[in-house]
């Protein structure tokens, strides 16, 4: 028969195994981005999806963001930089799966895995840093506030290069 003492302690254990969230205890629900552009000292704004602008700076610099937009939804950023008040290029932050959060499954953590990670936004993680490279290598002004940039497909995200059309 056990003891009083080390069926508490084994009772404890086996509560703080089912009850631990392990993504909220290796991550946070809001994460420093570095913000960097070649050449330095471009101006950035951050923009969520509607539009709400949620940081800005100058380059390089660094914002706090949330990693989590809702329960089990990745927070999604885009990011403006300019130069003399002309748009010099565009990128898209989102939020990717913690891998502490697949820790939960692995020791059992239901209460974690479908509550606390999920709130707290700790179940996701952003990139540590966002860069824009380069100037366009031409640049038109076109009625409407639209513009035409050449730029190098070397500056491109992989986001930006999914969506170029062949001609």
């Amino acid at each position: 028969m056990m003891s009083p003492f080390r069926l508490l302690t084994a009772a404890s254990l086996v509560a703080t195994m089912a009850m631990t969230s392990c993504a909220t205890v290796f991550n946070r629900p809001v994460q420093p981005v570095k913000v960097t552009s070649e050449p330095s000292g471009m101006s950035f704004t951050v923009k969520t999806p509607d539009g709400e602008v949620v940081g800005q700076g100058v380059t390089p610099g660094e914002v706090r963001l949330k990693t989590s937009s809702a329960y089990f939804r990745p927070a999604t950023y885009q990011f403006e930089f300019r130069r003399g008040g002309k748009l010099i290029g565009t990128r898209t932050l989102t939020g990717e799966l913690s891998g502490w959060y697949v820790g939960n499954v692995l020791i059992g953590g239901l209460i974690g895995m479908i509550v606390i990670d999920p709130l707290s936004g700790a179940m996701f993680t952003l990139p540590n840093d966002v860069h824009q490279s380069g100037a366009p290598l031409a640049s038109i002004e076109m009625t409407e506030g639209r513009s035409l940039a050449v730029v190098s497909i070397d500056t491109l995200s992989s986001d930006e290069r999914a969506r170029l059309v062949r001609l």
